[in-house]
């Protein structure tokens, strides 16, 4: 019975339903008791999304399920009924059991090529179907009536091999691409960790420096803790830069310094969680600052009068630096809105002694720690990372000349714009070759892969045999359960 709204088909074609050439639902149970220990187990999270690769095996000793189970032999196509929309399936190279969340789906060769099955069970008109039907909002699944009542395009068999073929070399090439695309990201993210690096260590800025006169870094640190001491009364001395043996070297002019004699101040936000209100001063967390930005999309918020509370001990204003310090650790963002906002204890606030202090510099030098952190001997903390305030008050900054800082973080941002553009580049790129897959299925699917072989033996013709042969095996399997009632009496 031809189900669906087809497109116009080879003539030698033809749409029907599932259900017309397989028995979609009719699993063999198997008997947990009875399996044995070396019984390869396949379960839905077993299989990855959208490739379905299976990425881990494991043998039924090893995962020790007693819930109920479907057989499946060498060359049957496996789907996951659950959450279709994930587009698992599966051609065993072996025999096993799997989930009942698992259809196995047993192709006789003879009539379908069980390759041809699997790959229209991933195409876009097969997850039309299945999206549309499919029941249960959490988990939603395709049920056996619906499954049966299915689209299918059944093509000639030899063409279903040739088709077969053709997408095998096709997705194989689509395939290369794809793993050399998910490659980049990482490429691009180390790029990004050694423009950092020689940032801070001056290799960026080599040539500049010869080429430039700049002033005495001591004199910059001079006025940088004169202008503090005025802001900070409370200590005179300044704690020593944590150095260890692996620091870097760095040019002869700069020099290390510890963040706290950078900052007037470096406090974290408030220790206690508040009562947050429907409106009133943005609240910021952890999850508020994201790639280098304060975001306040989704922040919560405090009443003014806890604000007024809180404020004193932590202002950010436009110009600090924050820094998250709990979960999370390493997240930077300079502010730059003059809009009042609170912290919570999670984000700690570094605000610049000096107006000789180019924060954006300091951010840099902190990225590097962060990517190079030694959490085991910097980090205090259990259960949840913490980057203690002390531990902060002692890192070492690299600190530079302030026009060579300056000409730093103009290089850092320009080339930072250009990993950003190609990550854009990538991700339409990623894009694009996804859609080709199912481009080249659909395509397959109407008849405009491979050439038509008027020699072939028809659809309608092959679908008579289908019909044929599970009738005779239905006959088979009754004669066979009515033999095996007599020999018991």
């Amino acid at each position: 019975m031809i189900q669906g709204n087809f497109l116009e088909l080879p003539s030698n074609w033809l749409g029907c339903s599932l259900g017309d050439v397989i028995d979609y639902g009719s699993t063999q149970k198997a008997d947990v008791s009875s399996i044995n220990k070396d019984t390869w187990v396949l379960e839905l999270e077993d299989i990855e999304k959208q490739s379905s690769k299976v990425l881990k095996r494991l043998t039924f000793e090893a995962r020790q399920s007693k819930s109920s189970k479907n057989k499946f032999e060498k060359g049957d196509v496996l789907y996951g009924k659950l959450r279709p929309y994930l587009n698992k399936v599966v051609i065993a190279d072996d025999s096993g059991v799997c989930s009942s969340e698992i259809i196995p789906i047993r192709c006789d060769d003879s009539l379908i090529d069980s390759r041809y099955m699997f790959n229209w069970l991933k195409s876009s008109k097969f997850l039309a179907y299945v999206d549309e039907v499919s029941y249960g909002v959490n988990m939603p699944r395709l049920g056996t009536k619906d499954g049966k009542k299915a689209p299918f395009i059944l093509a000639p068999l030899p063409e279903q091999k040739r088709i077969v073929e053709k997408l095998d070399s096709l997705l194989a090439q689509v395939d290369t691409i794809q793993q050399r695309l998910n490659n980049l990201p990482d490429i691009i993210k180390r790029f990004r960790q050694s423009v950092l690096a020689a940032a801070v260590s001056g290799k960026l800025t080599e040539q500049w420096r010869i080429e430039n006169n700049v002033t005495d870094v001591e004199d910059s640190i001079k006025e940088i803790l004169n202008d503090r001491s005025v802001k900070v009364t409370a200590r005179t001395k300044f704690p020593q830069p944590h150095l260890k043996d692996e620091e870097y070297p760095i040019p002869d002019n700069w020099k290390w310094v510890s963040l706290d004699s950078l900052a007037s101040k470096i406090v974290d936000g408030v220790h206690h969680k508040p009562v947050y209100t429907e409106e009133g001063v943005p609240f910021m967390s952890v999850k508020d600052i994201k790639n280098g930005k304060i975001t306040f999309d989704f922040c919560k918020y405090i009443s003014q009068e806890t604000h007024k509370e809180i404020h004193p001990r932590c202002n950010p204003e436009k110009g600090d630096l924050l820094i998250t310090k709990s979960g999370t650790i390493g997240r930077t963002a300079i502010v730059e809105t003059d809009d009042i906002f609170d912290l919570f204890v999670s984000v700690a606030l570094i605000k610049p002694a000096s107006s000789e202090v180019n924060m954006h510099f300091v951010d840099l030098a902190l990225r590097k720690w962060v990517n190079g952190i030694d959490i085991s001997s910097r980090v205090v903390g259990t259960a949840i990372k913490n980057l203690h305030l002390r531990d902060m008050r002692v890192l070492a900054i690299p600190f530079a000349p302030i026009e060579e800082q300056t000409e730093i973080v103009r290089l850092v941002e320009q080339y930072f714009a250009l990993a950003d553009t190609l990550e854009k580049n990538l991700a339409n790129a990623k894009q694009r070759v996804d859609n080709l897959t199912q481009s080249i299925l659909a395509k397959a699917f109407r008849g405009e892969l491979v050439p038509q072989d008027p020699n072939d033996e028809p659809a309608d013709k092959l679908l008579a045999r289908i019909k044929a042969a599970r009738l005779e095996a239905e006959k088979l399997e009754k004669a066979a359960k009515k033999a095996a009632k007599a020999s018991k009496k």
